[in-house]
């Protein structure tokens, strides 16, 4: 009896929690039998096994989850990324399940060699777009020091967008505005230039229901530096990594740390004539995205949309250190789930709905965003190298997936030749042939089998939630699984 009052207070909660969102049609996308359905099973099991004990539960609940299966399914079966770092949990339950490669192949003497390395708890990952995650909290605590107005336009603090004085940082912050340059940044043949087509960034009327992008999280930075008078790594060095210890998360990766980051090395595109265009340039510690490198990564000047490597545990700190508002305040954290985009328009024609350079959740479970049974003032932060990062406030839920889906696989291939995909119906594997008769493997679909990794071990968390009111664990338990 005692465990079905704590359920349905858990699920009142839970519901209220859920309609915390600034947008209706974000609100009520789980109901209350939903949530009856993903946590009745804790009030089974206690009923099974009334002696159990805290741990062996939990351990029950994890087995039953399948997310075992369900990662070494996608590295060891479909093998679409080498490996991967997954960290999971509540205030005081937490799991980090490791497995896989961090690198399967070196060249060497202009050949391949395999070279295996395992993934490793601590292994450092290219964040890619997850660095964006930096970028809106160093704008959110401009504004708590009162140093930026966000309903201001970006002109007013970096004259040189000459092109922005109708566009605001809250425009920005929040994908409000599509903008773009007539130059690719990552045409630059340096620093330099690369600055100058920054500067030309206009605003562009819109093209599409869509306005995510990298490059208001390139003047954004620009902004920070202006405003905080110092660079932008020395900037959120301050206020974040050195606040929260996040001692291996980095722009540059230290010489002697390499060995420990997740190889992105050899990603491949296929171009319109089935030619394979294999990545050489980004050996670990290099940062994939190409704009990163043409803004000057390497000589410590932060693009703002990527370029940072961090590792399962850093980030994990960081989650930890925003529910408990130790980077900005409690107003600051929730407002970066407010969406000031997504407009419902009618039941299948809206936009995506974004946050402060964050997903939120999508009305549509098709589409990248929040994991629905989340609260609503839960956050997603994707890195197109293999990350996400999700950090939920109220429920006080955190998640980080690490991977290197780009190494040694296709991530890309053009319109007219993706007729030669092969589709191995027993693993479900997609590969391609390329001109040499190499049989490669096609990446391309990693967010869809990531995403149900991603809603499994979030849905654990919640059960392992319920399990932690009904017992009232009193220390932290953080359990380190290795699949490998």
């Amino acid at each position: 009896m005692k465990e079905r009052i704590i359920l349905n207070n858990y699920i009142k909660t839970l519901l209220e929690n859920e309609r915390n969102s600034n947008t209706n049609c974000l609100q009520d996308l789980y109901s209350k039998s939903d949530y009856e359905r993903l946590l009745n099973p804790v009030i089974e099991l206690i009923n099974t096994y009334p002696t159990a004990s805290f741990l062996t539960l939990k351990e029950i609940l994890f087995n039953n989850s399948h997310l075992k299966e369900l990662i070494k399914t996608l590295i060891e079966v479909n093998k679409i990324t080498p490996g991967l770092v997954l960290t999971y949990g509540t205030d005081l339950t937490k799991d980090t399940i490791v497995c896989g490669l961090k690198q399967e192949y070196l060249y060497e003497n202009n050949k391949f060699i395999y070279k295996p390395e395992e993934m490793e708890n601590d292994t450092i990952f290219d964040l890619a777009s997850t660095s964006k995650i930096f970028t809106c909290l160093a704008i959110l605590k401009l504004e708590e020091l009162n140093l930026i107005d966000l309903y201001k336009p970006i002109n007013y603090y970096v004259p040189e967008f000459k092109e922005l004085n109708d566009v605001t940082i809250y425009d920005l912050l929040k994908f409000r505005i599509p903008i773009g340059t007539d130059i690719r940044v990552d045409k630059a043949l340096n620093k330099e230039e690369a600055k100058e087509i920054l500067y030309t960034t206009k605003r562009r009327e819109k093209e599409a229901l869509n306005a995510y992008t990298d490059m208001g999280c390139m003047v954004l930075r620009c902004v920070v530096e202006k405003q905080a008078k110092c660079s932008f790594y020395d900037f959120i060095k301050d206020v974040i990594f050195s606040k929260v210890g996040m001692e291996n998360t980095f722009l540059n990766v230290p010489r002697d740390l390499q060995e420990r980051v997740a190889n992105e090395n050899y990603s491949i595109k296929i171009n319109e004539k089935g030619e394979a265009i294999t990545e050489f340039n980004n050996p670990p510690g290099t940062v994939h995205d190409a704009k990163a490198r043409a803004i000057g990564a390497k000589d410590g000047i932060s693009p703002g949309s990527a370029g940072y490597f961090s590792c399962a545990n850093d980030m994990l700190k960081l989650a930890k250190a925003l529910i408990e508002e130790k980077i900005i305040t409690k107003e600051s954290l929730y407002s970066i789930a407010d969406n000031a985009v997504g407009l419902e328009n009618n039941e299948s024609d809206y936009t995506w709905f974004y946050g402060s350079l964050v997903y939120l959740k999508q009305p549509s479970p098709t589409r990248l965003g929040v994991h629905h049974p989340l609260s609503g003032k839960a956050f997603l932060v994707p890195g197109f190298t293999g990350n996400s990062f999700c950090v939920d406030p109220l429920n006080r839920i955190s998640l980080f997936l690490g991977s290197n889906r780009l190494h040694n696989r296709i991530y890309d291939i053009h319109p007219s030749q993706r007729k030669k995909i092969i589709n191995n119906p027993i693993n479900h594997q997609k590969t391609f042939i390329l001109p040499n008769n190499e049989e490669k493997i096609i990446s391309m679909d990693f967010t869809k089998y990531k995403e149900v990794i991603v809603k499994a071990a979030l849905n654990l968390s919640l059960q392992y939630k319920l399990l932690e009111l009904i017992y009232k664990p009193e220390k932290e338990k953080h359990l380190v699984r290795e699949l490998n």
